[in-house]
């Protein structure tokens, strides 16, 4: 599964920072589920050096609840997920991850899940698996 392929997303009006994410709203937009393509930017206030902020990927409103898509995790990445989780303890909690499927077994997928599981604390049933999004993607238009 290809995730990566940033670019303006025309049916959507919005850039996507990859595929992934362009499906995950094309999702959310045939469920009805409104969602906020990176909503809010959040600061680590004392922090001089590295990763300053981070914005998840999507906000859902009702319930409120943050959503991370992610393919892999880079070394930045994991270090603005644990400022966030250090920092904003409420809105942590509220954060769900979607990555490409939860059940594979290989290395790399054992890595995020270790990492979400582990480090986070994210009890695994929580995480999303895209490939279970990806079964509705017949019959959504421009699916990518």
């Amino acid at each position: 599964m290809e995730v990566a392929k940033g670019g303006y997303r025309e049916d959507l009006k919005k850039f996507f920072r990859s595929k992934m994410e362009a499906n995950v709203c094309r999702y959310y937009k045939y469920t009805g589920e409104l969602s906020i393509y990176e909503h809010r930017e959040f600061e680590f206030k004392g922090i001089k050096r590295g990763s300053r902020f981070y914005k998840p990927d999507f906000y859902l409103p009702i319930p409120k609840r943050w959503i991370e898509v992610k393919g892999w995790f880079r070394k930045t990445d994991k270090t603005k997920l644990r400022r966030f989780k250090k920092y904003y303890p409420e809105e942590f909690f509220k954060l769900k991850f979607i990555i490409p499927d939860k059940y594979a077994r290989d290395k790399a997928n054992g890595e995020m899940i270790k990492f979400i599981c582990d480090d986070l604390g994210i009890n695994f049933e929580e995480i999303i698996s895209y490939k279970e999004i990806e079964k509705y993607g017949g019959l959504i238009p421009r699916w990518e």
